[in-house]
């Protein structure tokens, strides 16, 4: 399979969990975890990119009674690793994001093809009160799962 048809194929293989629409591919607080429906299960193990990002936060404009406060974000790489998923159920090894810190947040991106550019990934995220990992949608051909680990402050920055 050459990565277009690669990638219509993980993204559309469903999870066996039975949840509606649920991807069987994705990126969680654990890392990539592959938990396919046993009748799409692909026959050997696919091999997945990993990219990794520091996400520098810096507050641009105070909170007003007007409106909330405005950051701006600027992407550093950390690493691009590849992995084999499957073809059994599980979780791959040295797959979990890294923490964030103050005023430092991370982002993940599993795909398959060419490397993410920097323009596809989100410039507005947002700023939640806890450091788990949430999805975020990245723009790329061949993206496939994409989590944001927040900074743990960012009152300071």
């Amino acid at each position: 399979m050459n990565a277009e048809q690669l990638t219509q194929y993980l993204k559309n293989l469903r999870s066996g969990s039975g949840a509606y629409q649920s991807k069987a591919l994705t990126l969680d607080s654990s890392g990539l975890n592959f938990a396919p429906e046993a009748i799409q299960r692909p026959c050997e193990a696919v091999t997945v990119k990993l990219a990794r990002y520091w996400v520098d936060i810096k507050k641009t404009r105070d909170a007003t009674q007007f409106g909330p406060a405005s950051y701006e974000f600027r992407y550093t790489p950390i690493g691009v690793s590849s992995h084999k998923a499957g073809p059994k159920d599980g979780r791959v090894p040295d797959t979990a994001p890294p923490a964030g810190s103050v005023c430092r947040g991370t982002v993940s991106v599993v795909y398959v093809g060419d490397d993410i550019p920097s323009q596809a990934l989100p410039y507005s995220l947002e700023l939640i009160d806890t450091t788990a990992p949430y999805p975020i949608k990245v723009d790329g051909d061949g993206v496939l799962s994409a989590i944001y680990v927040a900074p743990g402050s960012v009152e300071s920055c």
